[in-house]
């Protein structure tokens, strides 16, 4: 392997020099830079990162920490980070907790361990996550989730009014009785898309049953459990279901239909976030799209952003508004029909 002396003695120049063409560190020629650059290329040299990051101060390298790498509700996010970080030579370390909390701290350690200079986090609900984060000093931004009353760095969807676009189209095609699907209450994402659909419902009139609100988890199991569980429990079945994913939209959509319940004919569902594969599901379904791309996007320029700028920084919160798509789920005209078991 090639070193700083190997390159010295190939462009005829002193080891500072070479150094300061690495580093960019100093002033050099163009014609002394462009002998050692051609020798950098002749011998394959490669610097050595942890004693560039130890002179600069610096790794650009950045962590990023999801909860689920299985919800096709992330790679676009992912994407948009990654896309902004190439483009500014940074490197990207992915982690993925499987929201097992001794994984995220053990991720945390990681991360210092390695002198990242940022990190974004699409995992934080709570006041607890956010305190262990904060004892790490390290700069970040929280996408998707922030814990309640968190008023810096973040990027993420209107939950409350994706849910609340639901209902309204829900309400516009004459459905009525419309039951809701919901994640872990813990989750604060969880918490603004229950209070929107309870903000829906309140502003088209329509009566709230405690006994068609279920909640579980972010999974296509989650989805399909509480169908099974609301046909045992409910007399008398609603005429749409609002899920607050697509993936519980999914389990939902199967559970039906193995129940031998037809959507849209019989019950409407509507799912939200509009991940890849809903367009081409069983019953493509209707749902709402979150700019997940952008947000990706949006928070990696923020991470760069506030390490560029050390303590000038003035941290923001930026939040992207959901839209409808119409599709097959739920894109009939209500008929006047009550299904009871």
């Amino acid at each position: 392997m090639a070193t700083m002396k190997d390159i010295s003695k190939k462009a005829n120049v002193s080891i500072a020099t070479v150094s300061a063409v690495v580093n960019q560190s100093a002033f050099v020629s163009p014609e002394l830079t462009d002998r050692v650059n051609k020798a950098i290329e002749e011998l394959n040299y490669r610097p050595n990162a942890i004693a560039r990051s130890l002179k600069k101060k610096s790794t650009n390298t950045v962590g990023v920490i999801l909860s689920d790498i299985l919800n096709p509700y992330y790679p676009a996010i992912v994407k948009g980070m990654d896309d902004v970080a190439i483009n500014n030579n940074f490197s990207v370390i992915l982690c993925n907790t499987s929201n097992d909390k001794s994984r995220f701290l053990s991720y945390l350690d990681v991360m210092e361990e390695k002198r990242v200079d940022g990190l974004i986090l699409a995992n934080i609900s709570t006041q607890e996550d956010l305190l262990e984060l904060e004892k790490r000093r390290l700069n970040f931004v929280l996408v998707n989730r922030r814990p309640p009353g968190y008023n810096t760095s973040y990027v993420g969807v209107n939950n409350e009014l994706a849910i609340e676009i639901a209902v309204d189209h829900f309400s516009s095609l004459g459905y009525k009785r419309i039951a809701f699907i919901g994640g872990n209450s813990e989750i604060s994402t969880s918490k603004e898309r229950l209070n929107g659909f309870v903000k829906g419902m309140k502003k088209n009139g329509l009566q709230i049953s405690n006994s068609l609100i279920f909640q579980g988890e972010y999974t296509q199991d989650s989805g399909y459990a509480s169908v099974i569980k609301m046909l045992k429990e409910v007399q008398v079945l609603p005429e749409a279901i609002c899920a607050s994913s697509d993936l519980i939209a999914f389990g939902v959509i199967k559970a039906l239909r193995e129940q031998g319940i037809q959507v849209p004919e019989d019950i409407a569902v509507m799912g939200n976030d509009n991940n890849h594969f809903s367009g081409e599901f069983l019953v493509p379904l209707s749902t709402i799209n979150h700019p997940t791309y952008e947000m990706g996007k949006l928070g990696m320029e923020m991470l760069l952003q506030g390490i560029s700028e050390g303590a000038n920084h003035y941290p923001k919160q930026i939040i992207l508004t959901p839209s409808l798509v119409v599709r097959e789920s739920c894109n009939f005209a209500h008929r006047e029909k009550v299904i009871t078991k």
